[in-house]
């Protein structure tokens, strides 16, 4: 310890008067207790009322220090912060007036921090003391209330119950690779997998409702809410609630043949009562195949007179092909049917064409000759010889719903989409995957209620497959490529073509392999790096001739998968890596452009937030 007295009024020099002091009789100068230094610091010990060894408590889970009044705040290492919050936990020392304050510098395994402080007082009439002295910190663990929530599952403070009252779950799988690449789930603490939805839970209220709003923004959902009181102090009237968002989605799906009732046709343009499921927004798309008239529902007017899809995707029937007959359409259909250019590929809701189309079931193919004809929109789409999906309107329940006058101007068939079935029959590896949210399904979670799974697999194949068929849907969303089936070489000489066709500088290529150009993998490749080229050649039904519109992922539309988890801030992994395919004008499904490696660095280090889509005129399609 160090002391010092300062003392107004007295003078010290070689000719200054001098007093002895009335304690040890040392000359000194006059001062105002007539004391020398050594005998006020111990006399008058300022430093006595102050805590030399405090406890200070932080959180090992995030890390962060917890404030006197029982907050915790997230500060670095011996920083300024940190300083002015270990300055207000020692006791007494509001009693002195602080002068300087310092680390000391601690082994970093010690669970110890020093600091050392100068402090001064008056101890008398004109006599000021100032001392020095050291105070010592215990680091002890203890945690927040953050990390307690968040370790306790069944803890939370808002829940939204996604729900939709469908037998399949289409719908959850294409939501949960939007919430996946908008990072809407972010600040979940837990997700639960229910038997006809999802349950996504939150310590705070705000973020519920941001997911809320997402959710709104990319589906047609009606949401309602409530509280539960908790707990309240009757002295401040403040109480502690949890809160619930249900938010149900439209029990309509894609591909649905729908019966609308009279008075929602008549708000929709007169619109046909039969009409199909074309696509899903947060509206609901409709199309007349028999006039390809469009129209868009709004949620809320489906609300006012609600109905259920007459028929759904698990009653399509397989037809084939036996004759297609184009039909003379008006000025606006022509314009929304103009002929499809030489080469170029279908996709889904462009390019249709009114055509009198003659099918067989194919089960009955051979068997009989019962054939049905039938009007279509998919007349730039089928030709004779193909499959197509469609509905057996003639033996279904519809019909027995309805009026005689309705029920006698139903079609027998109505065609949905083309099928691809017989080049899917051989079983191939896909070079994509996505990811998955992280649910839980334990059984003790679900309160008793029985989980049926016996139809997941089945279900999330046919969501892939959806996925391969429509290149709008890809778009929207992250496809990743699959190391086990695509090597690093073979994305490397693929790479490199696309990079000659660029006019950009090709990368060296770790061995010579041939660029892939299948969509899928072999099944029985290790590595990927052989393809089944002929594997549809060799078909039972003897077709020698690949079909130029089967669904195929390009190598540009994958990233590389991500080595984080999906809750942790870092995007390295959505860097694309120099020589790697550059995205060409406006084609959506292009990947991002090619990066110098600062520019990669740069993009790395900046933590993507969760955002709304912003504007009008973006529309998610499921």
């Amino acid at each position: 310890h160090c002391s010092r007295m300062d003392v107004d009024g007295g003078v010290d020099g070689p000719g200054a008067e001098r007093v002895l002091c009335c304690e040890c009789a040392v000359p000194i100068a006059p001062n105002a207790v007539n004391m020398c230094a050594v005998c006020l610091q111990t006399n008058y010990d300022i430093g006595a009322g102050i805590s030399k060894q405090v406890q200070q408590n932080t959180c090992r889970g995030c890390e962060r220090f917890e404030r006197r009044d029982g907050t915790w705040a997230a500060v670095e290492p011996e920083s300024k912060e940190l300083l002015a919050l270990l300055l207000r936990k020692p006791r007494g020392l509001t009693a002195v007036r602080l002068i300087d304050a310092s680390y000391i510098w601690t082994e970093p395994h010690s669970r110890r921090i020093k600091l050392k402080l100068t402090v001064q007082k008056e101890v008398a009439a004109a006599a000021v003391l100032q001392q020095s002295f050291v105070v010592e910190y215990v680091l002890s663990n203890k945690q927040c209330n953050t990390c307690q929530r968040r370790e306790a599952k069944d803890t939370w403070v808002a829940v939204v119950q996604m729900r939709q009252k469908v037998p399949h779950k289409r719908t959850f799988f294409w939501l949960e690779q939007l919430i996946l690449k908008h990072r809407a789930h972010v600040d979940t603490v837990n997700i639960v997998q229910q038997r006809d939805g999802l349950d996504f839970f939150f310590e705070a209220r705000a973020h519920a409702e941001k997911l809320v709003s997402f959710l709104e923004s990319v589906a047609p959902v009606r949401t309602k809410n409530s509280k539960q009181l908790l707990a309240q102090d009757t002295h401040t009237g403040k109480g502690r609630y949890k809160f619930t968002f249900s938010s149900e989605v439209l029990p309509i799906c894609r591909d649905d043949l729908l019966w609308l009732p009279l008075a929602t046709a008549r708000t929709l343009g007169n619109l046909s009562q039969l009409v199909l499921c074309s696509k899903m927004s947060n509206v609901i798309h409709v199309l007349d195949p028999r006039s390809l008239q469009t129209a868009e529902l709004q949620p809320l007017n489906y609300w006012k007179a609600p109905f259920k899809a007459s028929m759904s995707k698990p009653q399509l029937v397989e037809f084939v092909v036996l004759d297609v007959e184009f039909e003379e359409a008006t000025g606006r259909q022509n314009a929304q049917s103009r002929a499809r250019p030489s080469g170029a590929k279908f996709v889904r809701g462009e390019q249709l064409r009114l055509a009198e189309v003659t099918v067989a079931r194919r089960e009955d193919f051979g068997a009989n000759d019962r054939t049905f004809c039938t009007v279509s929109h998919l007349g730039n789409v089928l030709k004779v010889g193909d499959y197509v999906w469609g509905y057996n309107v003639a033996s279904s329940s519809l019909a027995g719903d309805l009026n005689q006058e309705d029920a006698d101007r139903l079609p027998e068939v109505l065609l949905v989409k083309k099928s691809y079935s017989e080049r899917r029959r051989k079983p191939r590896r896909r070079h994509w995957k996505l990811q998955q949210l992280a649910k839980e399904n334990e059984p003790g979670v679900q309160r008793g209620r029985k989980m049926d799974y016996t139809d997941y697999d089945a279900e999330y194949e046919e969501f892939l497959q959806e996925l391969e068929e429509d290149p709008s849907m890809r778009a929207q969303i992250n496809l990743y490529r699959d190391p086990e089936v695509l090597p690093p070489a073979r994305i490397a000489a693929a790479a490199n073509a696309a990079a000659v066709s660029a006019q950009v500088t090709p990368v060296a290529p770790v061995q010579t392999v041939p660029a892939l150009s299948a969509p899928f993998a072999s099944a029985d490749s290790d590595d990927g790096s052989d393809v089944d080229a002929d594997a549809d050649a060799n078909d039972d039904d003897g077709r020698d001739e690949p079909d130029d519109d089967f669904p195929e992922v390009g190598l540009e539309e994958l990233i590389d998968d991500l080595t984080l988890g999906a809750d942790e801030g870092d995007e390295e992994g959505l860097c694309w890596t120099p020589g790697a395919p550059v995205a060409k004008g406006d084609d959506p499904v292009a990947v991002p452009r090619l990066m110098s490696p600062e520019e990669a660095a740069v993009a790395a280090a900046q933590v993507p937030q969760f955002t709304l889509p912003e504007g009008n005129d973006v529309k998610f399609y499921f």
